[in-house]
């Protein structure tokens, strides 16, 4: 079986997950309670997986989390000076890569963390939940996005739960990213059940199941 998958999202009221042509770190919400929050699902899950862009644009530690994955076609622009791959930290840092990473990238990051080919062009999400589960024995994990991983995940069928929060924000831009990039989801993917409600101050934190 294949670990649950929770995804953890912070969106501005017309949906954006951060400005069009952002340049560095953006954290959506000005408030305490998210990141408070953010961190304890970290803690509770078994592993936290971001994509390239994000570990790119933002360099998260995804602590405290004790396996931290990125996902990326071919590591391009990654480094192992990013925070997530920094030893002194507890835990494992994995990258899961598509075939298309070349030796020299294989070599530099595989320095720091363990790498997991899974998939020729893309990274194959199914396979990536299997490995999680049967070698290192996942139960459940965190996805924290952006929103091309997202997409891959709902593409997959593979999102249990959705805890989004909603920011009183409006960014605007019909580039600024979203919670689920792509060409779109079929519309066969069922609607989410809403589960639970919580308001601090404006913001609103929201947990669906699907």
């Amino acid at each position: 079986m294949r670990p649950r998958v929770v995804c953890n999202v912070a969106t501005s009221l017309d949906g954006k997950i951060a400005p069009p042509h952002r340049r560095g770190p953006f954290v959506m919400s000005r408030g305490a309670e998210d990141s408070k929050r953010m961190k304890a699902l970290r803690s509770r899950c078994d592993a936290v997986i971001v994509g390239a862009t994000n570990l790119r644009s933002d360099d998260p530690d995804l602590m405290p989390s004790p396996l931290r994955v990125v996902v990326t076609r071919a590591g391009k622009d990654m480094t192992v000076a990013a925070r997530i791959f920094d030893p002194a930290l507890d835990g494992e840092a994995v990258v899961a890569h598509a075939s298309t990473m070349p030796d020299a990238k294989r070599a530099e990051l595989g320095a720091r963390a363990t790498l997991v080919e899974l998939g020729e062009a893309e990274v194959d999400i199914s396979a990536l939940l299997a490995w999680l589960a049967n070698e290192r024995g996942c139960e459940v994990v965190l996805c924290e996005g952006g929103g091309v991983l997202n997409a891959a995940f709902f593409a997959a069928g593979a999102v249990d739960e959705i805890c989004l929060t909603l920011v009183p924000r409006v960014l605007g831009g019909a580039e600024a990213p979203t919670m689920v990039e792509g060409a779109g989801l079929p519309l066969s993917i069922k609607d989410a059940r809403l589960m639970s409600a919580d308001r601090v101050g404006d913001e609103l934190f929201l947990r669906y199941c699907m």
